[in-house]
């Protein structure tokens, strides 16, 4: 009699779980339209969550403050930026490494969602308040 697989169920590695919970979000966001930004008051406070570059997913903290600057924080990077809000849509400008791209906001059951993407698409973050 052949047996495949181990006789135990497999222990799932923090990046597996980490790739599984950023797909879980995007599609809660995708099930809501992204909430127009008019003012960086939706967007201030700590958020937390996942990045992808490339490949690799990893663990993102994000601070936007009051007067538009951020901090962003994954691996061993600390970038810094700016925020700018404009015909409903908020951007970013950060660095180092030089990136810059926008925020959509969604706003549905539960806490609300930040997804950040760059320019070129091979960034993305989502992140929800922590509080």
């Amino acid at each position: 009699m052949a047996v495949s697989g181990p006789p135990y169920p497999r222990r799932a590695r923090p990046t597996e779980l980490a790739v599984g919970w950023l797909f879980l979000q995007g599609c809660a966001s995708m099930s809501t339209p992204a909430t127009p930004v008019t003012s960086i008051d939706p967007l201030v406070g700590k958020w937390s969550g996942t990045v992808t570059i490339g490949q690799s997913v990893g663990f993102f903290y994000l601070t936007i403050n009051p007067d538009r600057t951020l901090i962003a924080i994954w691996g061993d990077i600390t970038s810094r930026g700016t925020v700018s809000v404009a015909n409903g849509q908020a951007t970013y400008q950060m660095s180092p490494p030089p990136q810059e791209g926008s925020f959509k906001l969604y706003r549905g059951k539960g806490k609300p969602q930040l997804y950040m993407e760059n320019m070129t698409g091979s960034f993305y973050a989502t992140v929800t308040p922590e509080n």
